[in-house]
């Protein structure tokens, strides 16, 4: 059999075809952050297939048909009352617990995407406490320590007047002596972060320490 140009290209688009159609569409997935007892969605794109799964920490724990609304076909006990679906496909997950966090897989036979859930606690209100001062002719020095618990992976930043002055949960403060017509010192504010919320305390270092 003589083949032409046309033949072979023809031929050469069919074979593509078929390799792309044998192959899954798979994502690296995203790290998702939650807060305990609240929500969280997990969102996916350019979904295909009819029946959507998900997984989590290898067990199945719903099986979806996809369509308007959504079918839901199976459930675990423990996700039947705290999940609801946006978009068809999109996945909410109510009523966080701390044993929800892991890893999840949506797969149907033409996607699958992973996502990684961490849940933690909204943290309180930090405490600032004074460490230790010194004061002098010339003014004080004040050691301030800012704290939140149960710490909840979190970050601490301090600021004077809106502006930054410095990381981490210690904060040494430098007042000069004041004089007649200086204004006033301004407060110091403490704010403590997680990836789920953010707190913030302000204090006067003279009337903590």
């Amino acid at each position: 059999v003589q083949w032409g140009r046309t033949d072979m290209f023809w031929w050469l688009l069919l074979t593509c075809l078929l390799q792309q159609a044998s192959r899954v569409c798979a994502s690296n997935g995203m790290d998702i952050a939650g807060a305990e007892g609240k929500s969280v969605t997990f969102q996916l794109q350019n979904l295909m297939g009819e029946i959507l799964t998900w997984s989590f920490r290898g067990e199945t724990i719903l099986v979806i048909e996809l369509g308007a609304p959504p079918k839901l076909l199976f459930s675990d006990e423990s996700y039947t009352s705290r999940v609801a679906f946006n978009n068809d496909s999109d996945l909410t997950i109510l009523q966080l617990r701390r044993s929800d966090a892991g890893t999840y897989l949506a797969k149907t036979n033409k996607f699958k995407v992973v996502f990684t859930l961490h849940v933690y606690r909204e943290l309180p209100e930090p405490t600032v406490s004074c460490t230790g001062w010194n004061c002098s002719a010339e003014g004080c020095h004040y050691a301030l320590h800012c704290s939140v618990d149960p710490p909840e992976n979190s970050s601490f930043f301090w600021s004077y007047n809106e502006q930054p002055e410095g990381e981490g949960s210690e904060l040494v403060v430098v007042e000069e002596k004041q004089h007649p017509g200086d204004p006033d010192p301004l407060p110091y504010t403490c704010t403590a972060q997680n990836p789920v919320s953010t707190r913030s305390t302000t204090v006067f270092p003279s009337a903590l320490c």
